[in-house]
């Protein structure tokens, strides 16, 4: 991060500091007391508080939409994600000839019209992920006082309705994907066994911590406070599968860090995208993704005969509902294990 920077003073002692512009300097605190990840986080608050202050523009008058991404509004994404630049330039890609007008020139309508245009070309959800990045740029301009009110506000697309199965893996798919983890001791392979052991969301995964696992007779995770169940907290029982590889992860982990999955800045884990690519192409596994090892673990506890209700528990699920999509599967057996009694 810019501006971002670890001091240390002739006396040996350390200190985070944040260069807010060319001639101010800021400490930020004690490098013995407050850990990096800490920092870089009050470092972000305080450059954002630094910008919200500087002047709304540097010329007279109000500027195009494309020299208020390209300009103000990347810097601020940049301090806010280290792929704001990236995340600014697909939405300028995105956005055609509504990028020249000015922004209070911009209304409902014009924004309205783009969304028709752009939906002719691309599929609903990446029109859904735009508009949405379109109405959060639009609302720093107005946070910013560039414009009075925010155009994409309301405006929504439609996204077909989808009922098709979960994705799970198949008989083959599975015996090769856990041949590929047995040959591997990093952390991957302990992080995808515990999916599909546990059915733990990534989120949960990359946040997860030791003092949250028990090992021993009743070996299990806890999980609690998750955002994404309504801090909702539950405790999954882990096999012996799951319970070997945590342990053995544990005795050869080099540093000793709260989090099972610590990045190599010592945070959680952000992602697994090009390590995980690289294990499905191993395995030889096509259109799988991290998230579905969930779908994978419910439909093979629907299988051996555990409730709904149950699944529903171990997941996290607000509602049974959510669970019902795996009923097909206990179907799918039951009409095997009747078609069985025929057999000679």
């Amino acid at each position: 991060m810019r501006g971002f920077m670890l001091r240390i003073n002739p006396g040996g002692s350390k200190s985070w500091y944040v260069q807010l512009d060319r001639s101010h300097k800021r400490k930020i605190g004690d490098a013995r007391r407050l850990s990096a990840t800490r920092a870089r986080y009050r470092a972000r608050d305080l450059l954002e508080r630094a910008e919200s202050l500087k002047s709304v523009t540097k010329g007279p008058g109000t500027p195009s939409l494309r020299e208020f991404l390209t300009g103000r509004y990347t810097r601020w994404l940049e301090r806010k994600s280290r792929y704001g630049r990236r995340d600014a330039r697909r939405l300028l890609s995105a956005l055609g000839g509504l990028v020249d007008e000015r922004l209070d020139h911009i209304g409902r309508r014009q924004v309205e019209r783009w969304k028709l245009q752009r939906a002719a070309r691309v599929r609903p959800a990446t029109v859904h992920r735009e508009i949405a990045a379109l109405r959060a740029a639009l609302n720093c301009a107005v946070r910013w006082k560039l414009i009075a009110t925010n155009p994409a506000q309301g405006v929504k697309i439609r996204l077909p309705t989808t009922n098709s199965a979960p994705r799970i893996l198949q008989a083959d798919e599975r015996a090769r994907l856990l041949a590929c983890l047995d040959q591997r001791e990093d952390s991957l392979a302990v992080l995808v066994t515990l999916a599909l052991q546990t059915g733990l969301s990534r989120g949960e995964l990359f946040r997860l911590r030791w003092k949250d696992v028990s090992f021993g007779v009743h070996a299990s995770v806890e999980v609690s406070h998750s955002r994404r169940f309504r801090n909702r907290n539950r405790k999954i029982p882990l096999n012996a599968l799951a319970e070997r590889r945590l342990s053995q992860w544990r005795s050869t982990r080099r540093h000793r860090s709260t989090l099972v999955f610590p990045s190599p800045s010592g945070g959680p884990l952000t992602s697994v995208q090009t390590a995980w690519n690289r294990l499905m192409k191993e395995a030889r596994i096509r259109g799988f993704r991290l998230c579905d090892c969930r779908h994978d673990f419910a439909a093979r506890l629907v299988s051996a005969g555990v409730p709904t209700a149950r699944v529903s528990e171990l997941l996290g699920h607000s509602s049974q509902s959510l669970a019902d999509r795996y009923g097909s599967f206990a179907v799918a057996d039951t009409r095997e294990a009747v078609a069985r009694l025929m057999a000679p």
